[in-house]
């Protein structure tokens, strides 16, 4: 239920913003699964961030064809009773594995 409620509100912002890739859609997914479970919880808005260069690079193709990995910062806008805050995730992902840690809260 979790799940599709936060594709319910990701999915219009998503498709008016960009069309995201898989992989970026991945993380999204991934990340919002590791979010608190409160009930009042609101996703308002997500965006994938490339991580710098010495990280890894999302969109480069030389560092594609010598890595699988893909390595991106996931940030998820929520609000809970009036307040909002910012969860920082970074996102691994490998072929069909994807692993999400979280970084803090904004």
């Amino acid at each position: 239920m979790r799940y599709l409620m936060a594709w319910l509100i990701l999915l219009p912002s998503c498709a008016l913003a960009q069309e995201l890739s898989v992989e970026d859609r991945a993380c999204i997914t991934a990340a919002a699964a590791k979010l608190p479970p409160v009930t009042a919880l609101k996703i308002e808005g997500s965006r994938v961030v490339e991580q710098p260069s010495g990280q890894g690079q999302r969109n480069s193709n030389q560092a594609q064809r010598s890595s699988k990995l893909y390595h991106v910062k996931v940030e998820i806008d929520v609000s809970v009773a009036g307040q909002t805050s910012t969860y920082v995730f970074n996102c691994i992902r490998d072929g069909q594995l994807t692993v999400v840690q979280p970084m803090g809260m904004r």
